[in-house]
């Protein structure tokens, strides 16, 4: 004889297989504490509301909310309803948007970038002279910032992508590091420590320093490593980019620590010493928002950007990307 077995499932499980308005129902019913309001924002009628939620109630066989004549409130295991719900229903209300938007970004035949104006010649603009021999067509729009512009302008979606250093990144943000670049120290050629093999950040903390803006990464790394060491920095300007620090320190106005990228053409005119030994080398990458999706030309440029990165072992990071332009 053959036995049947009946398998029911829970009221749970039914109610996640209904109609996902309900859902949307007790949503806005929670957030507005009032089916009237939950109503107007689903153009509905306030009877429609509370229908679903009653249905809802009879399939978890639990109350969601505490009923008053001036509104409602979740009980407790409203609540916790609440808190699974309320990321499903956010993302499914905003999916037409996303969606449109990242459609539109996948069509776009441009890709957008922001850097730094040092990081845009070092970096990208020896990549795209090679990578635009084999890709005449490739649009780009190029923006020059400092390193906030940059963060603001990705999580804006105003660009595709910004290069830039890892320090302070956002929550929204992701980063995926290009190259790890050293400090190094720059005097004019006749400086007392332009001759120096071994220089410690006390022998620089005997000299007027040039800094760049407080909200560089550099910076930081600068003034942590001269903390740690009890050491006071003669601070006598802020420069907002390096290659206006650059100038400063050929006029012999005083010397500045950089990142190596940005002075390598700047050898005949500035003496240049390794700190390597005295400050942690920077992470440079891509920085883009996260979830959203490249333009082809954007995917192509990054695709370009790592190939430079990794094509050689012979040369430091920074010079192997240098190499493309040669």
């Amino acid at each position: 004889m053959t036995s049947h077995i009946t398998i029911s499932e829970p009221p749970s499980a039914r109610f996640f297989q209904g109609d996902l308005q309900q859902l949307r129902c007790f949503y806005y019913a929670a957030t507005f504490r009032s089916f009237t309001r939950a109503a107007a924002q689903l153009s509905t009628v306030q009877p429609t509301i509370s229908n679903h939620i009653k249905q809802m109630e009879r399939l978890l066989g639990v109350e969601l909310f505490h009923r008053h004549r001036r509104g409602v409130t979740l009980t407790d295991q409203g609540a916790l309803l609440f808190q699974l719900a309320a990321p499903l229903v956010e993302g499914i209300d905003r999916l037409p948007a996303e969606f449109a938007e990242q459609a539109r970004a996948v069509a776009r035949q441009e890709g957008r970038l922001a850097a730094g104006q040092e990081l845009l010649l070092h970096l990208v603009a020896p990549v795209l002279h090679v990578y635009r021999r084999a890709q005449p067509d490739l649009r780009l729009v190029v923006y020059s910032r400092v390193r906030e512009e940059v963060f603001h302008m990705v999580v804006n979606g105003d660009v595709d992508f910004g290069i830039a250093a890892r320090a302070g990144l956002g929550s929204g943000l992701e980063f995926e590091e290009m190259l790890a670049d050293e400090l190094v120290l720059i005097t004019p050629r006749r400086h007392e420590l332009a001759g120096r093999d071994a220089i410690s950040l006390a022998d620089i903390a005997r000299y007027p320093l040039l800094l760049p803006d407080r909200a560089s990464s550099t910076r930081q790394v600068i003034e942590r490593a001269f903390e740690e060491r009890g050491l006071e920095a003669q601070v006598t300007m802020e420069l907002e980019r390096w290659h206006v620090i650059k100038e400063f320190v050929a006029l012999d106005q005083g010397i500045a620590i950089v990142p190596h990228f940005s002075v390598l053409g700047d050898r005949r005119r500035l003496a240049i010493r390794p700190l390597r030994d005295r400050l942690p080398p920077l992470p440079y990458g891509i920085i883009r928002r996260k979830g959203s999706h490249l333009s082809s030309p954007a995917r192509a440029l990054i695709d370009a950007l790592r190939t430079q990165a990794a094509r050689s072992d012979s040369f430091s990071p920074v010079e192997r990307i240098h190499q493309a332009s040669r």
